[in-house]
């Protein structure tokens, strides 16, 4: 807790520190959903099938953690 009793400001980098875990969110979310969709398509013999349904839904999905992380991120 600050000094000064305002515990809610944690300053610049803190800010910087939410958008940095909110890139690499995306960026996670997106790779894991490519290597399930390659390791899939290995599986069924299918490539690039599901590597590239993958990808989309992980690029969607990485979208749609982001949207709603920044809008909360707003409100506050």
């Amino acid at each position: 807790m600050a000094a000064d009793g305002n515990s809610g400001d944690r300053g610049p980098g803190a800010s910087y520190a939410r958008y940095i875990g909110v890139g690499f969110t995306f960026v996670l979310t997106l790779g894991i959903a490519g290597v399930i969709g390659f390791f899939v398509d290995r599986w069924l013999g299918t490539l690039p099938l599901f590597l590239l349904a993958g990808l989309v839904l992980g690029f969607a999905g990485g979208l749609y953690y982001v949207y709603g992380i920044l809008r909360r991120m707003e409100n506050e």
